[in-house]
């Protein structure tokens, strides 16, 4: 596999966001994203997480649930909805 550059990361970071901008208020799986992505979901998750100790997105799903959902933060949402 090749290796990504730091901008080609932060696109898709932001391709991340912009999949869950549009599915909110719903929130969204890390192989969701990854099949909207063509990206692996392991590759994903780790963006996920990446962001989630930025406060960009959060883990939507319960404490004791396998299968993590993701969603945009309130103050990342508003943000969003800002530039739009």
């Amino acid at each position: 596999m090749s290796k990504l550059s730091s901008k080609g990361v932060e696109q898709l970071k932001t391709n991340i966001l912009r999949i869950l901008y549009d599915e909110s208020p719903r929130s969204i799986s890390a192989p969701e994203i990854a099949c909207l992505e063509i990206r692996d979901k392991e590759f994903i998750l780790r963006l996920l997480k990446e962001m989630e100790k930025k406060h960009i997105v959060k883990n939507a799903s319960t404490h004791f649930s396998r299968k993590s959902t993701w969603t945009m933060t309130d103050k990342a949402y508003s943000k969003y909805k800002e530039l739009l």
